[in-house]
């Protein structure tokens, strides 16, 4: 029987039994550890990814379970839907753990639908959002803002937000709304 050799400190140890020889690996390993501040942990939201959506919940643009969808979106999406000549196109949202606050939100385009996507239509256009994020998000609005250093989509008047930064990019959640 050979030995291996490992950067961990190991011991091997071998008897034989009848005919068989059974080999123990005992691994001692060491870590530095450092006191965790509270600050530091940030929530981690999982999201799963389906491959074919058995079925899509479709809402209307303008619920209290859902978002709003104001004119200049609407008007921003049907102009890129144009531009890129693809009027399948959609806005998909969601909340990822991040930022200076806790929560932020992601926004891509999209042609592709999951299992548990709830699909908010106004106008011709389609904002996605998936159920774990739908919990946050749920009676807010999404706006195109114009601003000099750029434009974008942004979700705004969430009343599931408790504080946002300065720069309007992450977020605290109110828990006791949501659940």
């Amino acid at each position: 029987m050979q030995l291996c050799k490992s950067s961990v400190h190991s011991t091997l140890k071998s008897r034989a039994l009848s005919t068989c020889a059974v080999r123990t690996i005992h691994t001692t390993t060491t870590f530095n550890t450092r006191p965790l501040f509270a600050r530091w942990i940030q929530p981690t939201l999982i999201r799963h990814f389906a491959t074919v959506p058995e079925s899509v919940v479709v809402k209307p643009a303008s619920t209290q379970e859902g978002l709003d969808i104001t004119e200049r979106a609407v008007k921003q999406l049907q102009t890129i839907q144009k531009r890129e000549n693809d009027t399948e196109q959609m806005l998909r949202i969601l909340v990822d753990s991040g930022g200076c606050h806790g929560y932020q939100n992601k926004m891509e385009l999209t042609n592709t639908l999951d299992e548990d996507d709830t699909v908010f239509e106004k106008d011709g256009v389609r904002v996605v959002v998936d159920s774990v994020s739908l919990q946050f998000l749920r009676g807010s609005m999404v706006d195109y803002v114009q601003e000099l250093i750029g434009s974008t989509f942004q979700v705004v008047d969430n009343p599931n937000a408790k504080h946002s930064c300065g720069c309007n990019i992450s977020y605290d959640i109110d828990l006791d709304k949501i659940y």
